[in-house]
């Protein structure tokens, strides 16, 4: 099903920045869409990315994109604090939205964002493109299929050795990212662990986070910049523990930079029939179970995919009906539920318990 006497569907990409390629570079492969505008208010960004990918449209403002009728997509790019008002905005204009994560900066306006796609009746779905690697889809087929039995506990974690996204940057202020490690890279992990388990309600959650490095502008990753008049109020190692009202737990670890041998990004599960992990960075899945008294150690090796086409595709299949969207709303807002969680138990040192 196509949109408008038979065309594809034109989208609008709200920031210019670094990942806005990932979701340019998927929407080549994908015949039911194209892009007709990008907005940023750094011009020089969107004319980049405009005569790289034939763009025809251009806009310093995202809200003079938003009047254009024409659009029925916008992927929003921009920065943690931008998601929701950029988001509740399309899709009071009608648009359908694909953001990227984590899907805002607090709980209020992650639940405001998913009332207004219900009322508006347009597809609102969090790019959380882990979810959509062969590996991890095929972990879950396993899951479903009781493969590994009960799940009774999951190992989580993201972790830098040198990986501090810039000084005095968005990523690094509290009011525009939210927060530090946590809710840029731990996030991913967070929520393939619960989603890869079924999302359990949580319980009681316990979390502590730490600014050891970033302070004093110390690991600052190689594509990160450094804006002295900025600032490093967040947070660049985290943990928490969560226990779920199935009686479950999982143990998430997060890291922008630490004294460990090598970066890591992986979900552990522990189940009563089966155990298996997800290790990101090398796009390895393995699983482990035993044969009588031995130990079997079984490779997952499904033909590769492309996630950020995949996240694409489900949001594309959701909008016309033929599928469910992969990310629903309700679980993203389970996730800034768990986040906020966190950070609260961290500053309070205290458990908090979850309703």
């Amino acid at each position: 099903m196509l949109d408008r006497m038979g065309e594809p569907y034109s989208i609008g990409i709200v920031g210019a920045g670094g990942i806005s390629e990932a979701h340019l570079q998927a929407i080549k492969l994908e015949p039911r869409v194209y892009v007709k505008a990008i907005a940023d208010i750094s011009l020089e960004a969107a004319q980049s990315q405009a005569e790289k990918h034939l763009i025809p449209h251009i806009y310093y403002d995202y809200r003079e994109m938003l009047k254009n009728e024409s659009i029925d997509i916008v992927i929003i790019c921009a920065p943690n604090f931008l998601h929701a008002p950029v988001a509740i905005e399309a899709l009071k204009a009608g648009k359908h939205v694909l953001t990227e994560k984590p899907m805002t900066i607090d709980v209020e306006s992650a639940r405001e964002m998913k009332r207004i796609a219900e009322q508006s009746g347009k597809i609102l779905m969090v790019a959380q493109n882990n979810r959509f690697h062969a590996e991890t889809l095929l972990l879950k087929r396993l899951i479903k299929q009781n493969k590994l039995g009960e799940i009774y506990h999951v190992k989580a974690a993201w972790v830098r050795r040198n990986g501090i996204p810039g000084w005095g940057s968005w990523f690094t202020q509290k009011h525009m990212s939210g927060g530090g490690s946590l809710i840029d890279i731990g996030v991913h992990m967070l929520d393939l662990a619960l989603w890869l388990i079924g999302f359990p309600k949580p319980v009681t959650i316990v979390g502590r986070t730490f600014d050891i490095f970033g302070p004093t502008k110390q690991k600052i990753a190689q594509w990160g910049k450094v804006d002295d008049h900025g600032r490093f109020n967040v947070e660049d190692f985290a943990y928490a523990l969560i226990d779920f009202d199935n009686g479950s737990s999982l143990l998430l670890e997060s890291s922008w930079a630490s004294h460990i041998k090598e970066d890591q990004a992986y979900v552990k599960l522990y189940g009563n029939k089966g155990g298996a992990e997800f290790d990101l960075l090398n796009k390895k899945a393995v699983m482990y179970s035993d044969q009588g008294q031995r130990p079997v150690n079984t490779t997952l090796k499904p033909p590769a995919e492309d996630d950020r086409y995949n996240t694409l595709k489900n949001f594309v299949d959701a909008i016309e009906g033929i599928d469910q969207q992969l990310c629903k709303p309700g679980e993203s807002v389970m996730i800034q539920e768990i986040l906020a969680a966190i950070y609260q138990s961290a500053e309070t040192r205290e458990m908090v318990h979850f309703s």
